[in-house]
C-alpha cells in the first residue's frame, strides 16, 4: 500500500520528469551539430575527406572559382586556409563570420594556397549568430 506521503510526492516527481524532458528538447541539446574550426579540419584533412562538415569562419580571400575560408577574419594566406566552392560564395563579404557546410573533397581543385583539399558547399553560407 502507498502511504499518503508517497502519494503527495508523485505529482512533484512527474513535474520534475516533464521539466527534464522539456529541457532535453532544446535544439542545442538535441543534437544540432557544433561548428568546427577551419584549422581543426585543414590540419587533419585526410580524416575529413568525404565527410559532411559544418564550419564557422570568415571569407579571407577571393580567387577565380573559389574562396579561401579561415578561422581569422584577416591575415596571411596559408595552406591551412580552406578553399571553398559552391553556390553562395559570391554573396559572402569579408569580416563577417559565416557558417558553411558541405563535403570535404581531396580532388577537383588546385588552390593557390597549396591546400589539396577543399569544401564543396551543400547549402548556401549563412551568417553566424554572434
Amino acid at each position: 500500500m502507498i502511504s499518503l506521503k508517497q502519494r503527495a510526492r508523485v505529482p512533484a516527481a512527474l513535474a520534475l520528469a516533464a521539466g527534464i524532458a522539456a529541457l532535453l528538447n532544446i535544439p542545442v541539446l538535441a543534437g544540432d551539430p557544433v561548428p568546427l574550426k577551419v584549422g581543426a579540419v585543414t590540419r587533419h584533412a585526410d580524416r575529413f575527406a568525404g565527410q559532411h562538415v559544418l564550419l564557422s569562419g570568415y571569407l579571407l580571400a577571393r580567387e577565380p572559382g573559389y574562396i579561401l575560408f579561415s578561422d581569422e577574419a584577416r591575415g596571411r594566406i596559408s595552406p591551412y586556409d580552406l578553399p571553398v566552392t559552391g553556390a553562395g560564395i559570391d554573396q559572402m563579404v569579408p569580416l563577417k563570420r559565416y557558417l558553411i557546410e558541405g563535403e570535404v573533397l581531396d580532388h577537383g581543385l588546385a588552390a593557390g594556397n597549396g591546400n589539396p583539399y577543399h569544401l564543396e558547399l551543400g547549402t548556401a553560407p549563412r551568417e553566424a549568430p554572434r
